[in-house]
């Protein structure tokens, strides 16, 4: 494997001929997850919207769960 920085907006990664394309494809994914996982580190979120969310998924489940239970 040969990985090169041609600039700030370009990486080359060569691989052998022997990785196969279910190979080449998996790395193509790993990649891609990377990425998109990098992005998603740069969004911030407060901690009361967390909170919130947390709060409506517990009501949610608590509900199903009383439902699924009879105990409403």
């Amino acid at each position: 494997m040969v990985v090169e920085k041609k600039n700030k907006e370009k990486i080359t990664v060569s691989f052998s001929g022997h990785v196969g394309n279910d190979g080449l494809l998996k790395i193509k994914n790993f990649i891609e997850f990377l990425e998109k996982n990098k992005a998603l580190k740069k969004k911030k979120v407060s901690q009361s919207t967390i909170d919130k969310l947390a709060d409506e998924i517990n009501e949610a489940a608590w509900k199903k769960f009383k439902k699924a239970k009879g105990l409403q």
